[in-house]
């Protein structure tokens, strides 16, 4: 008897594993697919603009309006979640993004291209936003960081993938043949995820965590999660915990706008870099996170998620300053790689922080809006060290990006703390 019920226990077990695992290799087969064709357009996006036609001004109206779109993107598809579902908005959001790049493709002008480019971040706003609270619907509360994690690692090896297909295709094509890529590499996406599993009917995490795994202690908000004597799912309302994180990930965007805008030019004109060593550290980010991303999310998950999210900042704070002072390419290039998995382990447990804190039934409007408001810090960050720049010194960039990134960690001691999990991730 006693070995029949270990047998059953031990089926159960693996069939709880399966339910959550095939969620997640669907998502992060199309994560891994989809950000392929993202690495190889990217970098030609403004090349293409310009053989358009596009000026100065026009470039600029390209990214903005990007932007505005994603961020439209991601507080509508936060709405349509709670309403229809997120297992509906995931391929929504991906079938939108693959058909504006075939459009993006048949551009004859930069105005159209504005235009479809737009479009092109609606649908990428949504897939960002419904792909997350999909996957925190789906993952019990005591694997929610490893599980983020996992799919930032494939997202990012993608990243490292796209760089090396782009200069295959610019040898061997014209520019808009990357367009055809994405909208392709999209498109497979859309298919795949056309077979995710529906999701429970349960969809708050914090509730599960109760249910799946007695007394985890996995979020401070599932000990506040007392029934209504209705029968009801709990109202939680606390706004502590989702004003902290979005402070916390709004200091993180804010680091990469100034990154972004700074590190070519700096490593270029001051460390005498080469087109080619700036895309070979930038790649060790990914590398980072495919290496030490998926382990460090594990930790967080068993040791603490709002401590590995502050320890994830350590190696990103450390590496403006590093590369500030000039330090040998061997240790720029380790930190790249520390930095890379600090990232992946401070999005993936934030991910698993918001969903324990996101209210009953309201989970994905929560992480709409969080995420939106999060992306106006990419755009503080990036007028702050462009103007640092002229103002002061093409060094001022790095260091902002690095003091940006400092400022999430009081954000995150305003956390409660939580007792971490001790199931088995």
């Amino acid at each position: 008897m006693g070995g029949q019920r270990l047998g059953r226990s031990r089926a159960a077990a693996k069939a709880r594993l399966g339910a959550v695992d095939r969620p997640l290799a669907v998502l992060s087969l199309a994560g891994f697919v989809s950000q392929v064709g993202v690495a190889v357009m990217l970098p030609l996006l403004p090349l293409y603009a310009t053989l358009l036609g596009a000026s100065p001004f026009v470039l600029g109206l390209l990214t903005s309006a990007f932007a505005v779109l994603n961020t439209i993107g991601q507080l509508g598809v936060g709405l349509l979640s709670d309403r229809f579902g997120a297992r509906r908005m995931v391929p929504t959001g991906l079938g939108i993004y693959a058909a504006a790049n075939a459009l993006i493709a048949t551009a004859t002008s930069a105005l159209p291209l504005v235009a479809f480019r737009s479009l092109a971040g609606f649908g990428g706003g949504m897939a960002i936003v419904a792909e997350r609270v999909y996957l925190a619907r789906s993952t019990p509360a005591h694997r929610l960081a490893f599980t983020n994690g996992i799919l930032s690692a494939a997202q990012s090896a993608g990243t490292v993938t796209g760089p090396a297909v782009a200069g295959f295709l610019a040898a061997a094509s014209d520019l808009r043949v990357p367009f055809v890529l994405v909208a392709v590499t999209s498109l497979v996406a859309f298919g795949g995820t056309l077979f995710l599993p529906r999701e429970p009917a349960a969809a708050t995490a914090p509730a599960r965590a109760t249910a799946i795994v007695p007394g985890d202690g996995a979020g401070e908000d599932a000990a506040r999660a007392i029934p209504s004597a209705s029968g009801k799912p709990p109202v939680r309302t606390a706004l502590r915990p989702i004003v902290a994180l979005l402070l916390a990930n709004l200091a993180l965007q804010a680091g990469f706008g100034a990154f972004i805008t700074t590190y070519a030019p700096f490593s270029t004109t001051r460390l005498g870099w080469s087109t080619a060593e700036v895309g070979i550290v930038f790649s060790l980010f990914g590398a980072g996170s495919i290496l030490l991303g998926p382990w460090l999310s594990r930790l967080a998950d068993r040791h603490g998620r709002r401590l590995i999210a502050i320890l994830g900042t350590v190696p990103v704070i450390a590496w403006g300053v590093i590369l500030v002072l000039g330090l040998p390419s061997p240790v720029i290039w380790a930190e790249s790689i520390l930095a890379g998995g600090g990232l992946t382990a401070f999005g993936a447990a934030w991910y698993a922080l918001l969903s324990e804190a996101s209210p009953a039934g309201r989970q994905g409007r929560t992480f709409g809006f969080v995420s939106a408001i999060s992306t106006l810090g990419i755009v503080v960050g990036a007028i702050a060290a462009s103007t640092l720049w002229e103002a002061v010194d093409i060094a001022a960039g790095p260091l902002i990006a690095s003091i940006a990134v400092a400022a999430a960690i009081p954000a995150l001691l305003a956390l409660p703390r939580a007792r971490p999990s001790t199931a088995a991730a």
